[in-house]
């Protein structure tokens, strides 16, 4: 005998995020000392500590164009298949390539 199966949007969902959203560490402040311009290479990654603007879990780990930069938050566009698409995140989810 088997049981019914649940349905919906948030069935699954708190186990497929957890990896993304433990919080381990404390951040500090370096994160706002970085500049960035446009043409930049970003990755994202997200930040637990903070809910503003969070990306996508699908995001998380991929590199992006910074397109536009203001005060708090930063445009970028990132490679998903054969897309592109356009990510508006905080500056605490993301972070310069190669560094």
């Amino acid at each position: 005998m088997t049981t019914k199966k649940p349905h919906g949007r948030s069935h699954g969902f708190m186990h497929k995020s957890r990896s993304v959203m433990t919080k381990d560490r404390i951040r500090g402040v370096s994160f706002l000392m970085r500049t960035f311009v446009k043409g930049d290479k970003a990755l994202v990654i997200i930040d637990p500590s903070q809910h503003k603007a969070l990306p996508h879990r699908r995001y998380h780990g991929k590199v992006g164009t910074i397109t536009s930069v203001g005060r708090r938050v930063v445009t970028m566009d990132v490679k998903l298949g054969n897309k592109t698409k356009t990510l508006i995140t905080r500056l605490d989810h993301i972070k310069p390539f190669g560094v």
